[in-house]
């Protein structure tokens, strides 16, 4: 019996694997299912494209990633294309290796006329030197997480919400239970196996085995406006940065992010200088988008791993990371 700890886009993800490969398995989250990071997303299922010059190997499994969502929940993904487009100060550097670190990363991608691109993105500066056609897609986080649900019920899985894991009990090195808490009621649930997929709160579940995983936790903050701005995901040419993605989902848009070092996974909170920010990288892509008055804004938190021996001021990997316990005395075990 496996137990999978966090019901987001990776634990949904995780314990469907699992039972379609026959493991009984229970999956635990502490809220409703896709509450953290998943819905606090602009759900950008990327072609990779973004980061083919910095990152070409986690670019190619992007790509491959974005097939694999699109070929099995395709009811979960806008399949909307995506636009590099450069502005005149954008680095000449980086926009000539683009194409080239694409292919290199298997990512189809085209140069395209302006001219062509201004009749279909009428809110786009026609302040544009070059633009590229990549595959990018939209994913939408609830049906992605319905749909990854289902499939888990549909195969015999259990699906236990607002359940709390407050304590993993262990004997020679093995993990056997877990005891978790839910409408004030304790029960203790056994197990062969853990997997923890909490993401940003992932050292809330290892704190409880006396673990501790080396985190660097992003807050990133993005503006919603109620009107389709764009028909396809427009992203600057340029190396990745904050500010630099206008996402359409359904009848919305989605700009953003940014990027800030938090301590706290729950730390969500939009201060305005984040909200003016997000205007001012917005404006030089979409000169008029202080005309949207009416506009929302979320923030959630990314989970990146630090790595040893990183050059400060290289940004942390976006990849993602599977840590076996086992190098620290646990051996059934994984975040």
């Amino acid at each position: 019996k496996s137990i999978v700890i966090g019901g987001g886009a990776t634990g949904c993800g995780v314990a469907r694997d699992l039972v379609l490969r026959g493991y009984k398995t229970i999956l635990i989250e502490l809220n409703d299912l896709g509450s953290g990071t998943t819905s606090r997303s602009h759900g950008m299922l990327q072609s990779g494209a973004r980061y083919a010059v910095s990152d070409n190997n986690y670019a190619a499994e992007c790509y491959r990633e974005r097939k694999t969502i699109s070929k099995i929940l395709p009811e979960a993904v806008e399949l909307t294309g995506g636009l590099f487009v450069c502005l005149p100060h954008d680095p000449i550097d980086y926009i000539e290796k683009f194409s080239k670190c694409c292919g290199i990363a298997k990512i189809p991608v085209e140069e395209v006329s302006i001219k062509n691109i201004l009749k279909d993105e009428k809110e786009l500066t026609k302040d544009l030197t070059k633009a590229f056609y990549v595959p990018d897609a939209v994913v939408y986080p609830q049906k992605l997480i319905n749909l990854l649900a289902k499939d888990i019920r549909a195969y015999e899985g259990t699906i236990l919400t607002k359940h709390q894991v407050i304590s993993i009990k262990q004997k020679n090195n093995f993990i056997n239970s877990v005891e978790v808490v839910h409408n004030q009621t304790k029960k203790i649930i056994e197990c062969d196996g853990i997997i923890n997929a909490s993401g940003p709160w992932s050292n809330k579940i290892t704190k409880l085995i006396n673990q501790k995983i080396e985190l660097q936790l992003t807050k990133g903050s993005f503006l919603i406006f109620p009107q389709r701005i764009v028909n396809k995901a427009i992203n600057r040419c340029r190396y990745p940065s904050n500010n630099d993605i206008m996402c359409p989902s359904g009848s919305l848009s989605l700009w953003g992010t940014t990027s800030e070092i938090v301590k706290d996974p729950d730390t969500t909170k939009i201060r305005p200088e984040e909200i003016q920010e997000l205007f001012i990288g917005a404006e030089k892509l979409f000169p008029n988008i202080r005309n949207y008055k009416s506009f929302k804004f979320l923030s959630g938190v990314r989970p990146l791993v630090k790595i040893k021996n990183i050059n400060e001021g290289v940004p942390l990997p976006r990849s993602h990371t599977v840590i076996d316990h086992q190098n620290n005395g646990l051996k059934n075990i994984l975040t």
